[in-house]
């Protein structure tokens, strides 16, 4: 009885044996005795599924979730503010104010505000002569109220836009913004006494001044 039990298993695992061998090809699918996962229903992006109840096969995420890598937790450096909530005047630890910051600043403020500011940043850019110009001309840098504004508040501009000007936050990286923000506060202090304010005393002080000074 044993014998015959013991030839049997081993019968059963030579013919099994044998199924795993290759033989002639066929066209017909091979034989899964465990489907596990091989055959099941799949979906392409916008393709419809009928088992949820908004028949969308694209799930939305959890509410909250956030990519690895794009938490983005310090306002600091992503919001330009400080511990208190406000616009800070701070650069972030991040970012080191030396001479390589400085001409990155110049580099993107050159091709992304230039147009509409000019690289002295009083808002005569040459778009703004275009087509008849602008409605609404774009803001000098170097007008009483803006001079005191912290550099939170060009890099804020910058993220959200404000009044008639978009946001450039797809266009212009964090640390990008905030070398312009420091090329901006550049210019202010560089357009001090050169009539950059348009204003009557900046006029005479620009005209008392050497030749070449004011450019």
């Amino acid at each position: 009885m044993t014998t015959r039990i013991i030839s049997t298993v081993a019968l059963a695992s030579a013919l099994l044996g044998l199924t795993a061998c290759e033989g002639n090809r066929s066209d017909k699918p091979p034989v899964h005795v465990f489907i596990d996962m091989d055959q099941q229903q799949r979906f392409d992006a916008q393709d419809r599924n009928d088992f949820f109840a908004d028949h969308r096969a694209m799930r939305a995420p959890v509410e909250g979730t956030v990519a690895q890598g794009y938490l983005k937790d310090d306002d600091h450096f992503y919001r330009g503010r400080g511990l208190d909530g406000r616009l800070t005047d701070e650069l972030p630890a991040q970012v080191e104010l030396d001479a390589a910051l400085l001409e990155r600043g110049e580099q993107r403020y050159n091709i992304y505000c230039a147009p509409c500011h000019d690289q002295t940043g009083r808002g005569k850019g040459p778009v703004t002569s275009r087509g008849g110009g602008f409605k609404v001309q774009p803001a000098s840098f170097h007008q009483e109220r803006l001079l005191p504004m912290p550099l939170g508040y060009y890099f804020e501009v910058i993220s959200n836009g404000k009044g008639t000007m978009s946001s450039y936050a797809a266009q212009i990286p964090e640390a990008d913004r905030w070398a312009i923000s420091v090329w901006v506060r550049a210019l202010q202090l560089h357009g001090k006494n050169k009539g950059w304010d348009d204003t009557q005393g900046g006029a005479v002080a620009a005209a008392a001044a050497p030749a070449g000074e004011t450019k």
